[in-house]
């Protein structure tokens, strides 16, 4: 069963395999990385579920330890918390160990510890989701169930590739819904689990800006269908790769409209292809960007499918 795109496969291949031959990473470089990735992580996660923080507020509360005026206090321990979450899961894959029961619901009791009475605890009643297409199952199935998903992650019975597999869990976990509160930021640091296991870097983050295109991938993937969140999850995969080999490589980036001159390519097509994810652009801010090697590469993979197909 082949769910993600082959061509954003490819790519994301490649790049890991140009990362892991920059390894070992310096200790000083990949702690930097590792704390900007954390404060955006958090700040993105909490925002996706409604924190009102803003990622400059966020960092003042992981960094000093200050509460924020005219926030509340569920959202500056939502912020509080996380680091120490992150630090978990990332320390439970350094230490060799999976995920499994004890894992996840020790990792919920982080993400909402002082906010939530039922941290660490699964729901003992039902739950209906605003919007969801589905009803998830009675509370007492949910351990058996969150169980029987443990298992599947632990065998890959349909053998599925690494990013399928985090992407595909993280699916299944949230119409499980284990918890009365915090499913959605308990599924994103599993997932992550999963694909550091898997010798990704650390962390895959889903800003709030995709809000709306994560829930509804996710709300398509509730109908059977996984492909466009699989693919959404690896384009955020990819994202996390391009950061990092940015950092150790320092390559020559380009806006679009830059790219435009040396390619034969309108800044209009580029940002349709930018979009759809079919070359390696990443965005910051409101704009894409490309580097001038994933640009070439990219000319070049049309040339050669042109070459092929007049042969």
């Amino acid at each position: 069963m082949s769910l993600i795109n082959k061509r954003i496969h490819r790519r994301i291949l490649e790049k890991k395999k140009r990362l892991d031959g920059y390894r070992p990473l310096s200790p000083g470089l990949v702690a930097r990385l590792r704390d900007e990735l954390m404060i955006e992580y958090t700040y993105d996660s909490n925002a996706i579920e409604g924190s009102t923080l803003t990622l400059r507020e966020t960092r003042l509360v992981i960094e000093e330890g200050i509460t924020i005026g005219g926030k509340s206090i569920k959202e500056y321990l939502g912020a509080r918390n996380h680091p120490e979450a992150i630090k978990f899961i990332e320390d439970v894959i350094q230490m060799g160990k999976g995920v499994d029961e004890e894992v996840v619901l020790r990792l919920h009791e982080l993400i909402l510890h002082d906010i939530e009475e039922s941290a660490g605890k699964y729901r003992t009643s039902g739950v209906r989701i605003a919007g969801a297409t589905f009803q998830p199952p009675p509370s007492s199935q949910v351990r058996p169930m969150t169980i029987e998903l443990l298992q599947w992650l632990k065998e890959n019975p349909d053998e599925l590739t690494p990013i399928e597999l985090a992407a595909v869990f993280h699916h299944r976990f949230v119409t499980i819904h284990p918890f009365t509160e915090g499913n959605g930021r308990t599924a994103r640091l599993l997932m992550n689990g999963i694909l550091f296991q898997n010798g990704y870097p650390f962390i895959t983050n889903i800003t709030v800006r995709d809000r709306k295109k994560y829930l509804d991938n996710l709300s398509e993937a509730d109908t059977g269908d996984t492909k466009a969140f699989v693919n959404f999850i690896a384009r955020n995969v990819e994202h996390v790769l391009d950061i990092y080999l940015r950092a150790v490589e320092e390559p020559e980036v380009l806006s679009l409209a830059e790219a435009a001159k040396c390619s034969p390519y309108t800044q209009e097509y580029l940002s349709l292809l930018a979009r759809k994810g079919a070359m390696g652009a990443f965005k910051k801010g409101k704009n894409w960007y490309i580097t001038k090697k994933d640009l070439e590469q990219y000319v070049k993979s049309i040339e050669a499918k042109k070459n092929k197909a007049t042969k």
